[in-house]
């Protein structure tokens, strides 16, 4: 309501408002009294970078890229653990940590919340290229830190009904297709797929715990067949050798 009055160009909402708030206060109140500096340098990706760690058996790896994972995702329609760079900082997972998946199947919202462990009607959150957030979302405005309820447009809850709450609205996180991360290119090589600016996220994690910090914490899990990390795919593997990745297609 706030953001819909046009009384304020924009609203801010930290991407983690629970307890860490008042720490960082703190921290920042003696910043100001011990330097004078005013003004904190922040990014919502400074947790710890992802490590591999030691596989357990029957994980086999081979090179993946980015479009490569996106025909994955297309093409079999399976949910894949991404973890690359730097971890986010708070609870929720905005590309770095997450599990991604085609939000095109309305059985996807179930598959995910049974991986998690979760309730059955709990929602699932959509990432969406921004430039094509105004055509599925309305507002569609920026919204990188998934903080803002937004309804589907017309015909778009049909196409992604995974990612659909009760009332017709969803909670994005927008992706700049111009940033420098590994699910911003997935999520561009996706929709130059499908012709779908849209895709699952939910955080890659216990159910009431902590992002997975390597690659072998998350095959231990191992509630997905596949998982990807900084140009490769590992993957569970049921009979025999997995068959090499194919080129991305035009």
């Amino acid at each position: 309501m706030l953001r819909a009055s046009g009384l304020f160009e924009d609203v801010w909402i930290a991407p983690f408002p629970n307890d860490a708030g008042a720490a960082i206060g703190t921290a920042a109140c003696e910043m100001i009294r011990a330097s004078g500096q005013m003004a904190l340098e922040w990014d919502v990706y400074s947790g710890p970078r992802v490590t591999t760690g030691k596989l357990p058996d029957g994980w086999q790896e081979q090179p993946c890229e980015e479009g490569q994972l996106a025909e994955l995702l297309h093409l079999e329609g399976e949910p894949v653990v991404v973890l690359s760079g730097r971890a986010e900082l708070g609870p929720r997972a905005l590309g770095n940590r997450s599990i991604l998946a085609p939000a095109t199947d309305p059985a996807m919202k179930g598959r995910l919340n049974l991986l998690k462990g979760r309730a059955a009607y709990r929602p699932v959150a959509p990432i969406c290229l921004a430039s094509h957030a105004r055509e599925v979302f309305a507002p569609g405005t920026r919204d990188p830190y998934m903080l803002f309820e937004h309804r589907l447009r017309p015909g778009w809850a049909e196409r992604v009904p995974a990612i659909v709450h009760l009332d017709g609205t969803a909670r994005p996180q927008t992706i700049d297709p111009a940033q420098d991360t590994a699910t911003a290119r997935i999520l561009t090589a996706y929709q130059q797929l499908s012709g779908i600016p849209v895709l699952c996220n939910t955080s890659a994690n216990h159910n009431g715990r902590g992002f997975f910090p390597d690659v072998a914490s998350a095959a231990d899990w191992g509630g997905t067949r596949y998982i990807w990390s900084e140009g490769k795919l590992y993957t569970r593997a049921s009979v025999g050798d997995v068959p090499p990745l194919g080129t991305t297609s035009d």
